[in-house]
């Protein structure tokens, strides 16, 4: 998950439905939740290509500085599109950066399944998470945006990262519990790197809590 690469944006990052105007989000106004508009979805691969450039500029300017000093502007300008067009797939600064996540967690690819689920899920998360909290201003930035995000939206769960948790587990056909557990690592390890990012855990000691948290989570399931 390299904080400059660039990548084709996914699917996922158009769930979340709201209707703010440029002016409210650019100035970090609280959006009103919509349901009238959604994010614009690229319909062809000019688009996708925008888009991505779009969540590739927030990626370099979230891994140089904190959040509070990015403007929407600034990724407009680095992306080389007008702060319409911006808006047109992202309402504000947080669903860029609430995307970033979603995107990279889209592109994470998993260790290889050693056929022990509970050794590989922790592998797996603490992997991922240590992906995402490699660059701090980054990782502050995609954690508190999804928050952000997710508290105005209709379709708040994005079940991604779960997916990965039950594929290297090898749950082809998950249970119930499987699913349960799946969905709760997944909420432990947002709130492990919501501490992190917020400055009360070390990344080492967050990743070694990690660890432990996806056995005793894991553990009996699967």
């Amino acid at each position: 998950m390299a904080p400059h690469g660039a990548f084709r944006a996914a699917g996922p990052t158009d769930r979340y439905r709201v209707i703010m105007s440029p002016t409210e989000a650019d100035t970090g106004a609280v959006a009103r939740i919509g349901d009238g508009r959604a994010p614009a979805q690229p319909a062809s691969d000019e688009q996708q290509s925008r888009r991505a450039t779009i969540l590739t500029a927030a990626i370099r300017l979230g891994a140089a500085r904190e959040l509070d000093r990015i403007h929407a502007q600034e990724i407009a300008t680095q992306a080389g599109v007008a702060l319409r067009t911006l808006y047109r797939y992202y309402p504000s600064k947080h669903h860029i950066f609430a995307a970033v996540l979603t995107a990279q967690v889209s592109l994470f690819k998993p260790p290889t399944p050693t056929g022990h689920a509970v050794d590989d899920i922790a592998v797996l998360m603490v992997k991922a998470c240590g992906d995402l909290l490699q660059h701090r201003h980054l990782a502050h930035a995609m954690i508190t945006s999804t928050q952000i995000v997710r508290a105005q939206s209709e379709d708040a769960d994005d079940p991604t990262l779960r997916g990965l948790i039950l594929q290297i587990a090898g749950a082809d056909a998950p249970t119930v519990e499987q699913v349960r557990r799946a969905r709760l690592i997944q909420q432990t390890a947002f709130g492990i790197m919501t501490w992190t990012v917020g400055g009360a855990l070390a990344v080492e000691d967050a990743l070694t809590d990690l660890d432990t948290a996806c056995r005793l989570l894991a553990a009996d399931a699967f």
